[in-house]
């Protein structure tokens, strides 16, 4: 279960690659490796699910893990076709953008269903203060790209759009680490303390977005660690998937 946590690093890794790419190259190596990325996630929660019993709370978690992913995946593959034929993008950009609504709403719901399935079970303890507390530091900290999205609307709607989903996901950090602490000792301990530490990583890609123009870095590293930040937190779930089939029996 421990060695899990070196997969995001390594993939992370491997998406550094694309700062020796000329610029074509790489935004097309870049949206390459999100596909793959988010395709191995969507499929791996699929599976998970059949580690419960339809109505069950952690199938209906991974359920909407899956469809999110999903989502994520054609949305990037779109992306990548857009940029191999050197046209404009496939889909009209209001269809896109549904899309991003739909799987940021996927993802925060999952997240959601997870602090509550872990309250169920007699646990929690202050469960809901310590999400205002997240939601407090999530705006804090996706203030800036929220202002950015609002400011610009058009051309930042997916920035904005992206960072409310990310609000969310962000605000349930503690109440997921919590999980994880409360659980230590136990095999599900690392699906609990993986998420939250996806949730981190977004978190990171935010603060990164808002602070990266201010340190004077260059747009070619800019943009590989923006890269390197967002495949490290879609592989965090995928590994979360991987340690909930370890740990959970077929029920």
């Amino acid at each position: 279960m421990k060695r899990l946590i070196i997969i995001p690093f390594v993939c992370a890794a491997i998406a550094a690659f694309g700062m020796v790419l000329d610029a074509s190259s790489a935004a097309m190596f870049y949206r390459g490796v999100l596909i793959a990325a988010a395709f191995v996630t969507a499929l791996s929660a699929f599976i998970t699910t059949s580690k419960f019993v339809f109505g069950d709370k952690l199938y209906a978690s991974w359920l909407f893990v899956g469809i999110g992913y999903t989502l994520s995946t054609i949305r990037y593959s779109l992306r990548l076709a857009a940029m191999i034929r050197g046209g404009g993008d496939l889909l009209p950009r209001t269809a896109l953008d549904a899309m991003l609504v739909l799987q940021n709403v996927a993802i925060a719901v999952a997240l959601l269903m997870f602090v509550l399935a872990w309250r169920s079970t007699g646990l929690a303890s202050g469960g809901w203060g310590l999400i205002a507390v997240g939601i407090l530091i999530a705006l804090l900290i996706g203030g800036y790209a929220l202002y950015k999205g609002y400011e610009t609307r058009s051309a930042d709607a997916v920035l904005l759009i992206s960072t409310l989903g990310d609000v969310v996901g962000i605000a349930l950090i503690v109440p997921l680490a919590i999980s994880a602490r409360a659980l230590r000792g136990g095999l599900l301990m690392h699906t609990w303390l993986y998420l939250a530490l996806c949730e981190f990583f977004w978190m990171l890609y935010d603060i990164w977005l808002a602070v990266r123009e201010r340190l004077g870095v260059s747009p070619r590293a800019g943009t590989g660690v923006e890269q390197m930040i967002r495949v490290a937190a879609i592989m965090f779930a995928f590994i979360a998937t991987v340690a909930q089939r370890r740990a959970a029996p077929r029920s």
